[in-house]
């Protein structure tokens, strides 16, 4: 879907930045990272456009492991953080039998927004194609915002909607139907250290440094990933009084991949 977006708005380089493109650029910010919109605004994506598809990819990641990890999808984000600062004191203190039901229990009672499924999805659906919007607005794309959202949601509204309510459904059975563990739908943030046990380059050439230690750096992530954490013990050391499985590793792109751009 990425790649297509991309053929149909092929950015060029604009100079020097308007302000639409400061102001897209820091929504993207708060999604992406700033470094990942760094290089969107400049560098040449005519010839070479994959940073632009990369974007694409990890603001979808980035939007659809909030809504698969959210207390209340749709809701004030200050509301979400205020239970989950809860929930992990619980989860820290209880035993995991106790944490998990607590955690069944809140997201099975805690008042949902004014929106139907329906409603919900295509609200959701609507900022992430604003949000596609920003990305290309911020590579140089000369299209007016407006256009753009228009146009992606001609092409993708009904993929991204799919998208969407699978996240929906993911919320539900992470949140409410495993008690065991914690489900976590996993995505790599921008800037942490490349771990090749835990997750996995997208763009992986074979060039080295990219194993544990290797020094190579997270530029944002490309694909969601799923691990389980589970309250093994109640005292001792704390690294051990859990047990984290990677079930399904994440994806990312490091840093390096911008190496071969044009500046």
């Amino acid at each position: 879907m990425a790649e297509s977006m991309i053929e149909a708005f092929l950015p060029v380089t604009r100079s020097p930045k308007t302000e639409e493109q400061v102001a897209a650029g820091k929504r993207a910010s708060a999604v992406v990272g700033g470094t990942v919109v760094h290089f969107l605004g400049t560098k040449k994506h005519k010839e070479d456009p994959i940073l632009v598809q990369i974007a694409f990819q990890a603001y979808l990641t980035y939007f659809l492991r909030w809504i698969a990890g959210a207390w209340i999808i749709g809701g004030e984000e200050s509301t979400n953080d205020f239970i989950d600062v809860i929930y992990q004191n619980v989860r820290e203190k209880e035993a995991q039998a106790i944490s998990g039901r607590w955690r069944a229990l809140t997201r099975a009672h805690v008042p949902r927004t004014q929106f139907d499924d329906s409603e919900l999805i295509a609200k959701i659906t609507s900022r992430i194609l604003s949000g596609l919007s920003d990305v290309l607005i911020v590579a140089g794309c000369d299209t007016p915002g407006s256009d753009i959202i228009s146009a992606l949601s001609s092409k993708f509204i009904e993929k991204i909607s799919f998208l969407v309510s699978l996240a929906i459904r993911v919320n539900k059975i992470v949140g409410e139907d495993v008690t065991s563990g914690d489900l976590e739908v996993w995505a790599v943030p921008p800037a942490t250290a490349y771990d090749a046990s835990s997750m996995e380059d997208s763009y992986d050439d074979g060039s080295s440094g990219r194993g544990e230690g290797g020094g190579a750096k997270v530029l944002c992530a490309t694909d969601l990933g799923l691990r389980k954490k589970t309250r093994v013990a109640m005292t001792g050391e704390k690294e051990k009084q859990w047990e984290i499985k990677v079930l399904l590793k994440p994806k990312v792109a490091l840093e390096s991949v911008v190496d071969i751009m044009d500046e």
